[in-house]
């Protein structure tokens, strides 16, 4: 029996196979992309490496701090980790973590046309963005190199943020100073920061850089027959020089953009009722993820996905298999409850609701879905082998 303070060893390690031996890499080191054959799941192993060696010893905190960041973060539009590898003595290590199928959001702004537009506007990739470093910032964390490279857009849509390499965990409320700088790319900016010339970094600045980012992306868009971005009055302020003149936080930002939307909006009590009860019995369905969170951001595709499972239970009361509804929307590994019956006429007139939305408000009930499903926690599997009981 172990006792309080023993190290506890998992001998049994985990085999994978090379999928893809360069993802590419940066300064700090390479990805490549593995298959773990026991679960037929992608993950993306990071290896310390930096291209210098006489920078690998200096560095090497920092790849250990972004495991302790990746670690404290849980968010559907944040990069997971599931484990790590530290090699203290050669100075080196891998972290493995979720894989994203999609592109740099630079790559996607490029090509970005009315196609993509279907499956996410640029006011929805902005939204999830600032959902994510909402989060970030709650959890006392700022990511000090907001770049092209470090945000992807997968193919549902979902952004995800990457790389918290050179992040930090504020430790107080005061300023850090940003002894990286040299190491950020800014090729492009249009404008630095006071920040930049003071030598700190805080949220704020984060701040200021997303919305530069996003600013410049924007300028990519050449189809015209795109839909204007909505919150232009929200990205200047964001971008303003000094941080004084900046919103206080993100979490500012993400009222105004929900009171914005929610105003424009008309939601009726009826409307309120058809989604309530719609999305409780999914709630009450769905027990876990078994992995990181991941959803359907098509609304098509989600009508289609409701569309067949009314059309196979059209002689029953109830959907026979609840996996039908909610594959509609989760589309990674999750539990369910089989106990819990959901009406056919609940999805019924949740559908005819949905498809009579416009498609801007089909857009916000889904991602308000999406918003309320996020809080149902993701419980890992484990191998068979247990290190205690």
């Amino acid at each position: 029996m172990k006792q309080n303070g023993d190290m506890v060893t998992f001998l049994r390690n985990k085999d994978y196979i090379m999928q893809d031996n360069n993802l590419g890499g940066g300064a700090f080191g390479k990805a490549v992309l593995l298959n773990a054959p026991y679960i037929d799941e992608l993950f993306v192993a990071k290896m310390y490496k930096p291209l210098y060696e006489w920078t690998k010893e200096k560095f090497y905190a920092n790849f250990l701090d972004e495991i302790k960041i990746l670690y404290k973060l849980n968010h559907p539009n944040i990069v997971r980790i599931y484990n790590y590898y530290a090699y203290e003595k050669q100075c080196t290590g891998y972290i493995i973590m979720e894989y994203i199928d999609g592109k740099d959001i630079g790559d996607f702004f490029e090509e970005y046309n009315k196609e993509c537009e279907e499956v996410v506007t640029v006011d929805e990739i902005f939204v999830q963005l600032i959902n994510a470093f909402t989060y970030i910032e709650e959890k006392g964390v700022v990511h000090r190199d907001i770049r092209e490279g470090n945000i992807r857009v997968d193919i549902n849509g979902t952004v995800k943020v990457i790389d918290f390499g050179i992040g930090k965990i504020l430790m107080s409320s005061k300023d850090i100073c940003d002894s990286l700088v040299r190491y950020i790319d800014r090729e492009g900016s249009d404008t630095l920061p006071k920040e930049y010339h003071d030598g700190i970094y805080t949220s704020h600045t984060d701040m200021f850089y997303l919305a530069e980012l996003f600013n410049r992306l924007l300028k990519k868009i050449t189809d015209k027959e795109i839909k204007p971005f909505s919150y232009y009055n929200i990205l200047n302020k964001m971008m303003e020089k000094n941080p004084k003149d900046r919103y206080g936080n993100f979490r500012e930002i993400k009222e105004l953009i929900e009171q914005q939307n929610f105003v424009e909006m008309p939601i009726s009590n009826e409307d309120k009722r058809i989604y309530q009860e719609f999305t409780n019995y999914i709630c009450e369905s769905l027990i876990s993820y078994k992995m990181e969170q991941k959803f359907n951001y098509n609304t098509q595709n989600f009508i289609y996905k409701l569309e067949s499972a009314l059309e196979e239970n059209v002689f029953e009361d109830y959907i026979q298999n609840n996996a039908q509804i909610i594959g509609g929307i989760v589309t990674s590994g999750y539990r369910y409850r089989t106990d819990i019956q959901i009406p056919c006429c609940v999805v019924k007139d949740f559908l005819v609701w949905f498809k009579k939305s416009t498609k801007d408000y089909r857009k916000l009930i889904l991602r308000n879905i999406i918003v309320k499903l996020s809080t149902i926690k993701v419980v890992f599997e484990f191998d068979e082998e247990l290190p205690f009981n």
